[in-house]
């Protein structure tokens, strides 16, 4: 089974709430389409699409009808959900679920203090996304199930949250412990948990709102299984106002001890684009080759038997 992880930024194929600005240019559109093509993913887990309605525009215009398509909208409050494209040939019925009504067991420091000094009642947090939990089955029975995520970034425009850390801690602890719940119901099933994290995850490269995965489970990014090289571990470039380039790894795929001895490592890794005539486009080197790319991510592949 080859699965594929992608933030595919705004990918919005109709003209709906956002507005035209934010539609996705039709050759940015089709480089998605091609790039999804040569991976020729079963199972591809898909962040910041436009709606189910753009999803199935991608499968209908670019991808020849080859996948159904699985999307419930979430928390977004720009319209930017995740979903899935299952290719045809998967010998497995699906079902979707949505977390996106758990409550996170979290408060922001000011509401804690307004709720001691006023007993004023304290707000629901939700995800800021959701938890895409996608099961597959196989003669009425669970055989599979991947829980797709994409947490809070590090946006903090009303100044309560430095780069969104902690808000992005009580999702991920959240995210733990449906992972942990989904273990214990199913325990002969693999449980995989994939999306963009927006933040470091990596063992060597750990930010602190994600100490939780090496403390409370048993997962393991597919990059440490394959033993991946540090440089060949950039999922997103940020470029700053110097034009300054940060390389990070936000985007994971995430799999339990069952699967770590069945990974291919030749058909597993970080996903580096190439141009209509197949040749590889390097890394960029400033924000205007930044931006030429289809995506401001770069797709992550795993592949194991299954």
């Amino acid at each position: 089974m080859k699965l594929c992880l992608y933030n595919v930024e705004n990918l919005f194929l109709m003209n709906q709430a956002p507005g035209e600005g934010y539609k996705k240019p039709a050759e940015k559109t089709e480089w998605v389409a091609r790039t999804l093509r040569e991976i020729n993913a079963d199972i591809v887990m898909l962040c910041e699409v436009g709606g189910k309605e753009s999803l199935d525009l991608l499968n209908a215009r670019y991808l020849n009808h080859e996948y159904y398509t699985a999307l419930l909208p979430g928390n977004s409050d720009r319209g930017i959900e995740m979903g899935y494209l299952i290719h045809k040939r998967v010998p497995f019925f699906h079902q979707l679920l949505s977390h996106k009504e758990k409550v996170l067991n979290f408060n922001y420091p000011h509401e804690i203090l307004d709720h001691q000094k006023n007993q004023s009642e304290l707000k629901l947090h939700r995800f800021s996304r959701d938890i895409a939990e996608l099961r597959l089955i196989k003669d009425q029975k669970v055989v599979f199930i991947i829980m797709l995520v994409h947490l809070k970034s590090k946006l903090d425009k009303e100044g309560i949250d430095f780069n969104g850390q902690l808000r992005r801690k009580a999702e991920f602890h959240s995210l733990v412990e449906t992972y942990n719940e989904r273990r214990k119901e199913f325990p002969n099933v693999p449980v995989v948990v994939a999306g963009d994290m927006n933040g470091q995850a990596q063992r060597i490269l750990l930010e602190p709102e994600f100490q939780a995965l090496y403390e409370k489970t048993d997962l393991e990014d597919v990059l440490e299984v394959i033993k991946e090289p540090a440089e060949r571990r950039f999922s997103y470039f940020h470029f700053g106002r110097e034009n300054n380039r940060e390389a990070s790894q936000l985007d994971y795929i995430l799999l339990p001890p069952e699967l770590h001895g069945r990974v291919q490592k030749e058909e597993s890794g970080i996903y580096h684009y190439r141009d209509p005539n197949g040749v590889l486009v390097p890394y960029p080197q400033d924000s205007f080759q930044r931006y030429a790319l289809p995506s401001d991510h770069y797709p992550v592949v795993a592949t194991f038997e299954f």
